[in-house]
């Protein structure tokens, strides 16, 4: 069948991943599985690559399964580096039992390279593992990716490979506004709110991005979560969520926080900070902490997956937190929030702070707990405020971010291209050598 499509079956037997090897085996990436029907045909090749943290998957890996739904001619593999990544990935099969698509596992090079000694950083890591894959990466029409360490292989992609950002959040601090995005040859941004900063940073170059909305909310809606309770014990939840950042955070009186809420008895709460917090920490570390939870009152949890998937954002009823942008998931329901500044910040009127308008804010932890009490009365005020910042953060329609994105991706890769009858045709039989792809298959 030469020059046709085949997918269900390889072309090649197995050996045929050794080509993606650069140099001696043990220093370098090659493909080293693969799940699912192998790609070897002439349509247009897109890849969702994760490279970085796992809960990044959620963010992205929605956009693939609309995608395979709208047009299904594209041809689409997800690349992980981790069994972490898989288990995600696992996840959002849940919620889209219908995702076709190819899984490949990248290896990482065998020896960790460094040339400043002591060991190399996160960065580092991931920089060698896209070095050493650039063969398989050269192959895709197309890569989607949740970070931006990936913008250092662009000028070592084939010309028509075009990079595709997808955010993993939709948060008010200046990191929104990154100088590598101008990198990316096109970008998916949440909401109206990102979409200024970074036309003001000039991080974006006008007509290459689409404000789609928030991708991570679709899961949420198909899933449908519950607000089930961790406790049982008909008293509200309280979520603290501390950033992992240590100069912006508020994680230094965390253990007064919890000693508070061990001192009363009208409130739950989870401990859930950022999981890079404890990214790297070691058990004594964890342990420590995980010793201040009380059953039935306190829980510490400091790398489940519910500190991702949603499950505590939906549960609580007042958000405790300071910079960190899963507020905005949890504000996806108005519910009461306070915030901490413990780093005596000049923040009204910066915009990097827009979420610290949705609540109160108090800096020192003997107003902790007054601030939670009276959180609910206070709520109606800023109710109002929450509701339109989501809007500005996320999109006024909260569900269909993922479709949003995938028909974006398609006009973009088909920016200037036209399909004839004859194309469609092909593209349907499988023998087109146009990469041109066809019109969307629209639901329902």
């Amino acid at each position: 069948m030469k020059g046709e499509a085949q997918r269900g079956r390889c072309a090649e037997p197995a050996e045929h991943l050794a080509k993606y090897m650069l140099g001696p085996s043990d220093h370098n990436l090659a493909v080293e599985s693969v799940r699912g029907p192998c790609i070897s045909g002439p349509n247009m090749r897109v890849l969702f690559l994760f490279v970085g943290e796992p809960h990044h998957v959620f963010h992205s890996l929605p956009i693939a399964a609309e995608l395979r739904r709208l047009a299904p001619a594209i041809d689409i593999e997800v690349a992980t580096t981790s069994d972490s990544h898989d288990e995600q990935i696992a996840r959002v099969r849940q919620a889209y039992p219908d995702l076709d698509v190819s899984l490949v596992r990248l290896k990482k090079p065998f020896r960790w390279l460094s040339f400043r000694g002591g060991g190399i950083g996160r960065g580092e890591k991931r920089s060698q593992t896209l070095i050493a894959a650039l063969p398989y990466l050269r192959r895709f029409d197309a890569i989607v990716v949740p970070e931006r360490t990936t913008t250092m292989i662009k000028p070592f992609l084939s010309g028509r490979t075009k990079l595709i950002f997808t955010p993993h959040g939709a948060g008010d601090r200046a990191i929104t506004q990154d100088p590598r995005d101008i990198r990316f040859d096109f970008l998916l941004v949440a909401g109206k709110k990102s979409e200024r900063r970074l036309l003001e940073a000039g991080t974006v170059r006008p007509g290459d991005y689409a404000v789609t909305g928030y991708v991570k909310f679709d899961l949420l809606s198909r899933l449908g979560s519950q607000r089930l309770s961790s406790f049982g014990n008909g008293r509200p939840t309280v979520l603290y969520a501390p950033h992992f950042r240590l100069p912006l955070s508020s994680w230094g009186i965390a253990e007064q926080v919890i000693e508070a809420f061990r001192a009363q008895d009208r409130f739950n709460l989870i401990v859930a900070p950022h999981m890079r917090l404890f990214h790297n920490a070691g058990d004594a570390a964890k342990a420590k902490w995980e010793a201040l939870a009380e059953p039935g009152k306190i829980i510490v949890d400091l790398g489940s997956p519910k500190l991702t998937d949603m499950s505590y954002t939906t549960e609580a009823d007042i958000y405790l937190g300071d910079v960190s942008s899963q507020v905005y998931e949890y504000l996806s329901t108005p519910r009461p929030c306070v915030f901490l500044d413990t780093h005596d910040t000049d923040w009204k009127g910066n915009p990097d702070y827009l979420f610290w308008t949705l609540g109160e804010v108090v800096s020192r932890p003997r107003d902790i707990m007054p601030a939670i009490e009276r959180a609910a009365d206070l709520h109606p005020a800023f109710a109002p405020l929450q509701r339109a910042a989501v809007v500005e953060s996320c999109g006024a329609d909260i569900e269909g971010a993922a479709e949003r994105s995938a028909e974006a991706i398609v006009k973009f890769l088909n920016r200037g291209k036209t399909t004839s009858p004859s194309d469609r045709e092909n593209h349907r039989q499988g023998r087109s050598s146009s990469r041109v792809v066809p019109p969307l298959r629209k639901r329902g």
